[in-house]
């Protein structure tokens, strides 16, 4: 029996361990002749990324640089993810070579185990023994009695019992690289588990080291596993290859060898390996004869470099899970709203890439912990008491939204269904986590919202790219007035793509769990597989809670922020304040919602509301990439303005919160060329370096889109001519599959948008 540490040891195991694909016969599965679809698919290195060890060392241009690939490190037997580590992609990221992955195992089976010595035989050994001693006939030369007859044992020179070497002889640095390309085969599949240090048991009991293989799903139901130590451990040996009074033991779930007692097949033979990180390292070290050459790392490369967990960093600010293909983000600091901070994108930068390798991760859900917020924004407090240091702290304030915005940006163009649930508050930091994912669900706990110039900032986080491309003049409206939109009603204006329960959302991730891609499906193959699976969590759309932007409310929006200055669109709002009604329309609620939006813009920051707007205008042209490029420049000219530190002080630091001062006071104080300033690349500065997740090329408008049906599409069905608002309806929630708020949607567009001619629905020109 083993002791009560050892089996509290067992009890820690987290229930979310990784689940790994069951691999019957690895080796075949790698050295078939035939393409599996697994292998045919898998993603490659740009090609100017790919280094070729048999390159020669003189060329006119010096080898391209090898970039990093990352490697979770965990804790053993817990398997809790400890920390990060990096390894040249000319280690654990080559291509697939069967051809020489087939040498090396050759190679290896004509050879001593260990010693690496060539067997020698006899051709007689080589032949057998049932040759015919005297098979020819007739005249020819090689007769029986001649001495050069090859069928005697005596016979001359060219036919004498000397030894042949029968082994496939293998040239060392082709070797070397059949181990390199073994272990990037298995990094690729998520099937190479680096643990920090395998301990040896207490006890000669296989109890211990069996329950782990089962927990971990690494046992023989799982492809059974191989585990690698860096010395022989007697009692952990002991445990795994042997057995006790016939009963077999923990054998049956893999094999644990020693560093040095391991070859090329090994690594493919079993499902995974479980390997210490000195092992590793180890191995990479003596197998690397071919890398002699200087490659420049990836650190030092022009690329961007990945972000690293540092010293301070909380280690439990978000947290990770994995549920099959699922793969969770919690964003955990509730009670800040869990707010975003650098130590928060730090973790979550480098676990995407990670994921976005693995061919195990298949869904990326993010999410807030508690029941209030989903991320209410990034620690701007933080940032404001940093500014007050001066020019040093400024820039490290600078840095931080860097850091975001690469967070942000890797997310806009991941490769692989990422799904946001906007569940609770979903402000500022929290809107760049979400918006620019391909699927995003709103609950009825949503409270979406981009205060920034409330506190004398502009709207950040891909505003630029994600607001401008709303309908019509919404995100304008958004963006200079902060205007909140709960619930159902950041469903309706584009903002979330997706209305569920609050309380469906643990059993809708429980249910992508369980979803299997094929190899060759596409993004928008798999997008509509999670579309149809979150209709089946469908509860309908809440009746208490109408359409806000809609209507004559719309119509309002549109004409009062179409105009290009914040002077315009303040006059535009004077005169929608006295509007007097017209025939059958009732203006009295437009007239109070225009009251309502001059007072609130003359409590906005002057210089963040010409910011915001000219920001609008131009966002529409620039792609996702050169968004975040220009809103990196926006923000460091905003972290050494007054209206930020000023903003930050008075509405979040102070309590309760005062009246901030802004600098200058007025809209007419605020001249174009300070306006025009924080749009100037500044001199002798790179632009941000972005990481770009599977190779995607900037965008200029989404390229995926979940949510419902835009103006555009509705007009175009209307300018058919001759269908009816019945007709309409109908045939647009047909080709939505009748997702819930389609109709809806559709209904409200017709109303605003339409009326009734001669022959059907006629489109109307808005002012």
């Amino acid at each position: 029996m083993a002791t009560p540490s050892l089996r509290s040891s067992v009890q820690c195991l987290r229930k979310s361990a990784l689940t790994f694909l069951t691999a019957r016969d690895p080796v075949m599965q790698c050295l078939a002749p035939r393409l599996s679809r697994s292998m045919a698919t898998e993603a490659q290195l740009p090609e100017s990324q790919i280094y070729n060890p048999f390159t020669p060392a003189i060329s006119r241009r010096p080898p391209p640089p090898v970039p990093d690939v990352l490697a979770t490190v965990y804790s053993f037997p817990e398997m809790e993810p400890l920390r990060f580590t990096h390894y040249p992609a000319n280690q654990l990221h080559l291509p697939l070579r069967r051809d020489i992955l087939h040498r090396a195992v050759v190679y290896e089976a004509s050879c001593h185990r260990g010693m690496r010595t060539a067997n020698t035989k006899y051709r007689t050994e080589i032949h057998g023994s049932n040759r015919k001693i005297r098979p020819q006939k007739g005249m020819g030369k090689a007769r029986l009695g001649d001495k050069k007859s090859p069928m005697l044992r005596g016979g001359g020179v060219a036919f004498g019992p000397h030894p042949r070497d029968m082994s496939t002889k293998m040239p060392r640095k082709i070797y070397d690289l059949a181990w390199r390309t073994a272990l990037s085969y298995r990094y690729r599949r998520g099937e190479l588990i680096v643990v920090q240090k395998v301990e040896d048991l207490e006890m000669e009991d296989s109890w211990w080291i069996e329950k782990i293989m089962q927990h971990n799903h690494w046992g023989n139901k799982d492809g059974r596993s191989l585990l690698v130590t860096r010395r022989v451990m007697p009692k952990l040996f002991e445990a795994m290859n042997g057995s006790k009074g016939g009963q077999p033991g923990a054998g049956r779930h893999g094999r644990v060898k020693e560093e040095s007692d391991i070859d090329v097949k090994d690594l493919l033979e079993l499902g995974r390996i479980v390997i210490e990180k000195r092992s590793l390292d180890s191995i990479l070290k003596d197998h690397s004869s071919d890398l002699s050459m200087t490659v420049p790392s990836a650190m030092a490369s022009d690329g961007p470099k990945i972000p690293k967990e540092q010293p301070g960093d909380d280690p439990d600010d978000v947290l990770f899970n994995s549920i099959y293909g699922v793969r969770t983000i919690e964003l955990n600091r509730p009670k800040k709203l869990n707010s975003l901070n650098a130590s928060m994108a730090r973790k979550i930068i480098p676990r995407l890439l990670e994921w976005q390798k693995s061919q195990l991760a298949s869904v990326i859900i993010i999410g807030g912990a508690g029941p209030k917020a989903f991320c209410a924004g990034g620690d701007v407090a933080a940032l404001a008491q940093q500014n007050t240091s001066g020019p040093e702290g400024q820039e490290t304030s600078t840095a931080y939204f860097g850091l975001e915005y690469q967070l942000d940006h890797l997310i806009a163009t991941y490769p692989k269904p990422y799904i946001a649930y906007m569940d609770g508050i979903t402000m500022g930091g929290g809107v760049g986590l979400s918006v620019h994912a391909p699927i995003r669900i709103a609950t009825e706990r949503t409270l979406f919202a981009m205060p920034e110039t409330t506190i004398g900032f502009f709207p950040d986080v891909g505003g630029s790219f994600f607001l401008s491309r709303l309908e019509g003049r919404i995100g304008t409206y958004l963006a200079l007035t902060s205007e909140r939109l709960k619930g159902v009603n950041a469903f309706y204006a584009g903002i979330a793509t997706h209305y569920i329960d609050s309380s469906t959302l643990s059993s809708l991730t429980s249910r992508l769990a369980e979803l299997e891609f094929k190899d060759y499906e596409d993004m928008h193959t798999r997008l509509a597989t999670i579309n149809a699976t979150i209709a089946e969590y469908d509860t309908g759309l809440p009746h208490d809670e109408p359409m806000l932007l809609s209507g004559e409310l719309r119509k309002a929006i549109d004409r009062c922020f179409k105009y290009d200055t914040v002077e315009d669109i303040i006059s535009a709002l004077e005169y929608e304040s006295q509007r007097p009604g017209e025939q059958g329309v009732d203006y009295t609620k437009i007239r109070d919602w225009a009251t309502s939006t001059l007072k609130t813009l003359h409590e906005r920051s002057p210089t963040s509301l010409k910011v915001a707007l000219k920001q609008m205008r131009k966002g529409r042209q620039w792609s996702i990439a050169e968004a975040f490029q220009h809103e990196y420049n926006m923000a460091g000219r905003f972290m050494s303005h007054p209206d930020f530190n000023n903003g930050v002080s008075a509405r979040l630091i102070h309590k309760p919160p005062t009246t901030p001062v802004w600098s200058p006071p007025k809209l007419s104080d605020v001249t174009d060329s300070q306006v025009e300033e924080f749009f100037r690349e500044p001199q002798g500065q790179n632009k941000l370096e972005l990481l770009m997740a599977g190779g995607q090329k900037p965008y200029q408008d989404y390229p995926f889109r979940m949510g419902l049906p835009r103006e555009e599409e509705v007009e175009d069905v209307v300018r058919q001519g001759g269908l009816t608002r019945k007709m309409v309806v109908k045939k647009i929630v047909g080709e939505q599959g009748g997702r819930t708020g389609v109709k809806e949607k559709v209904e409200e567009v017709i109303q605003r948008c339409c009326r009734d001619g001669d022959t059907g629905l006629v489109w109307v020109e808005q002012e």
